[in-house]
């Protein structure tokens, strides 16, 4: 039976220790490493940018306009003759009525054969054309393609039918060229004649609405058309806005009403920060309706009308832009664009204090230093770190815009960030002059 030496247990025993602690120093001299001289390794950084931000107001607006009602004068089926939106004059004609549905068909027929007629007869003229060569057509026909799938692939049918019209165009025109498409004179003779039985068959208009005024056309009616008066909104006040409600309109006693003027207004309800900061700035804004169009409106702040005993203030925005969606809108969530804010954008989890020190001169041209402590961000500059200060103009929620171009006096000593900087956002023991790498 053998028997271990006690000698060679100690030895081993000794050998197990020294590797431990020789793996354990291996590991402090690594993390050393890593965090003074390869700090890239410990940091996260993002790219600097230009972005825009924006001093908003949110509030829910009530718009008002100068509105007249349009009475149905005659009896019959109605088509309309404009669309809302539209602009009309004082006396034009709004509507047509018809006897019947039979009559409204065929005179819809009727118009349909007129754009075909035209269309063909257009089609003719080209093929008189001796001026137009064949690389011209195809040239033609080639932008209509790719015209048409531009507006399939993004979705945008509201000029498709258009766009169709100008593809069958170009083709028929390469057939009539290359002899493949003769003229349409057939075809033009036959919806002619079509014409001429649906207007033999259909009766007369039994007649037309016409305007009173001229303004813009629209067909909906809401009861809220004469409930302010657009000469006293500037007593219009925040306990009225609380009590407004539209009237009981009999709505089929109308084809629509006409908006007076170019000017429309929105009352917007705001507290009273708000409302200070609205008055305190340029009477020139921009209103946000979301949930109606997709474009910013200019507008310009007529009035704030305020009561002392009132916890909110009525501000009153006059527009002169006008759509067909803007022409129905009555209680729409707004944002009244303040101010705007044009710099680099940085995340505030990029921001750190620092205290700087620089040398100046006295009146007595004698030398001392001062400190100061500012904000700044730690930026990636070769193999280094080196401290920036910034300038905000506008904090978010959680990033910054800084000035890309801060006047002199504005830094307390260097240049502050630039586009494309590197800044970092992550990491600890961060300082001028860190080693990175």
């Amino acid at each position: 039976m053998s028997k271990t030496n006690p000698n060679r247990k100690s030895i081993t025993k000794r050998i197990v220790i020294g590797a431990a602690i020789a793996l354990v120093l291996v590991f402090v001299v690594f993390l050393f490493i890593t965090t003074n001289f390869l700090g890239t390794n410990m940091i996260v950084t993002e790219t600097v940018g230009r972005a825009t931000a924006y001093d908003v107001v949110k509030t829910n607006a009530v718009v008002v306009r100068d509105e007249v009602y349009v009475k149905k004068d005659a009896a019959g089926v109605m088509v309309y003759d404009v669309t809302d939106g539209d602009k009309v004059t004082a006396n034009g004609v709004i509507a047509t009525v018809y006897r019947n549905e039979d009559d409204v068909v065929a005179m819809q027929r009727i118009e349909a054969i007129d754009e075909r007629i035209a269309y063909l007869e257009s089609l003719n003229t080209a093929a008189k054309s001796t001026n137009i060569g064949l690389d011209t057509i195809n040239s033609r026909l080639n932008d209509s393609l790719v015209a048409l799938i531009k507006e399939v692939n993004a979705s945008d049918f509201d000029d498709i039918d258009s766009v169709e019209d100008e593809l069958m165009s170009a083709v028929f025109r390469k057939q009539i060229v290359t002899g493949e498409q003769g003229k349409f004179d057939d075809k033009i003779a036959a919806l002619k004649a079509e014409r001429s039985e649906l207007e033999a068959s259909a009766g007369s208009p039994a007649g037309t609405v016409k305007s009173t005024d001229s303004g813009y056309f629209v067909s909906k009616i809401d009861g809220y058309e004469n409930c302010v008066d657009v000469q006293n909104l500037d007593s219009f006040y925040y306990s009225d806005y609380k009590a407004l409600e539209p009237a009981q309109v009999d709505a089929g006693a109308y084809v629509g009403k006409v908006i007076r003027g170019v000017n429309w207004y929105l009352m917007c309800p705001v507290t009273q920060d708000e409302e200070v900061n609205i008055s305190h700035n340029s009477d020139s804004v921009f209103i946000r309706l979301p949930y109606a169009v997709a474009e910013d409106i200019p507008a310009r702040v007529m009035s704030v009308n305020t009561l002392k005993d009132e916890d909110k203030a009525i501000v009153v925005l006059r527009c002169n832009y006008m759509s067909d969606a803007l022409s129905k809108i009555r209680r729409e969530n707004a944002e009244i664009v303040v101010n705007s804010y044009e710099g680099l954008k940085i995340s505030k989890s990029a921001i750190h204090d620092a205290e700087l020190t620089r040398t100046v001169e006295d009146e007595d041209g004698k030398e001392h230093t001062e400190s100061k402590v500012v904000q700044g961000v730690y930026v990636e500059y070769g193999n280094e770190l080196r401290f920036k200060q910034i300038v905000i103009d506008y904090s978010g929620d959680d990033y910054v815009i800084c000035d890309e171009s801060p006047d002199s006096g504005a830094l307390f000593k260097g240049s502050t960030v630039l586009m494309y900087d590197k800044v970092v956002v992550e990491g600890g023991d961060l300082y001028d002059g860190k080693l990175i790498r």
